[in-house]
């Protein structure tokens, strides 16, 4: 009887392993069929996101093509404005030698009849129109040079010599307006960049102090004070006048697009934005505050 038990404890023992086996082979098949839901859940979430990875790539490339032809069209707007504003300037400059050079044909001809007309006459009439030819054509010159794609390039060049181009394009409007230029440049300063960008920063800058003194009616004497100098590694160039600064609800601003002082119609928002971008550019910063005497502009270059 005891053996029958054995054995009965024995079939037992083994169904009850097999049972164990049948259940451990299910769930481990259980465990796979999971394992296989998971795994095509991840490559169908994969696809999703790889899908919103493309679209978002899609309309980063838009907004940044969007951004840039923004950039360019704000650019190209800015150098036309800039090109009007320096025709306007080499026409004033054209005008006073033009009409000195229409008296001179005139006393010529009167002197002429007149029998006053000799060697020593006629030299000093033609030194005098060879001054007034020489004026102009630098006045052309530096015009030409301005807007010439082969003066874009990366060179070094000396800030002085750069802001004397601005002083000879810009002579006659400053004159017009009755305002003196304070220039005090740290000797042989060089500058590494494009220095006909530098040149539209300054006549950026010159301009709108012209129409900040000319918005505000000021009476006093006019001035605009250009320093200088290298502290350490870096180039600080400040430009200060005394117009009376920039309200205080707009200077924080004030480099952003179609923001401006002027009233409407005088001002394109966009003089001060494009100052900005030609120093970062640069890879520098351009700061404002409103000093006792007006805007004072502050240029770090690295």
């Amino acid at each position: 009887m005891s053996k029958d038990i054995n054995n009965d404890l024995i079939s037992s023992l083994e169904l009850s392993a097999e049972d164990s086996d049948k259940n451990l082979q299910k769930s481990i098949n259980k465990l796979i069929e999971i394992y296989h839901t998971q795994n095509k859940e991840i490559a169908k979430l994969k696809k999703q996101n790889e899908f919103f990875i493309r679209q978002w790539e899609k309309r980063n490339l838009v907004a940044q093509a969007t951004n840039s032809q923004k950039d360019k069209m704000l650019e190209q707007q800015s150098k036309m404005a800039a090109m009007g504003e320096m025709m306007d300037a080499v026409a004033h400059q054209w005008k006073q030698p033009l009409n000195a050079m229409s008296m001179m044909v005139d006393m010529l001809e009167s002197d002429y009849k007149d029998k006053l007309v000799n060697d020593e006459y006629i030299q000093d009439i033609t030194q005098t129109a060879h001054i007034q030819i020489d004026h102009m054509l630098t006045t052309l010159n530096e015009f030409r040079s301005f807007f010439r794609p082969s003066h874009d390039l990366m060179t070094d060049f000396y800030l002085e010599k750069c802001i004397d181009s601005v002083k000879v394009l810009m002579k006659d409007e400053l004159i017009i307006h009755n305002l003196i230029l304070y220039i005090d440049i740290e000797e042989d300063l060089i500058i590494h960049g494009r220095e006909n960008e530098f040149k539209h920063l300054f006549l950026n800058l010159i301009n709108n102090s012209i129409d900040a003194f000319e918005e505000k009616k000021k009476s006093v004497s006019r001035h605009i004070y250009i320093r200088a100098y290298k502290e350490n590694s870096k180039r600080y160039i400040e430009f200060e006048d005394n117009a009376g600064g920039v309200p205080k609800e707009i200077i924080k601003n004030i480099f952003k697009p179609n923001v401006t002082t002027k009233q409407e119609g005088k001002g394109t928002g966009i003089g001060l934005y494009m100052s900005s971008q030609i120093v970062q550019k640069h890879h520098g910063q351009i700061n404002i505050h409103n000093s006792n005497m007006g805007a004072f502009f502050t240029i770090i270059l690295n």
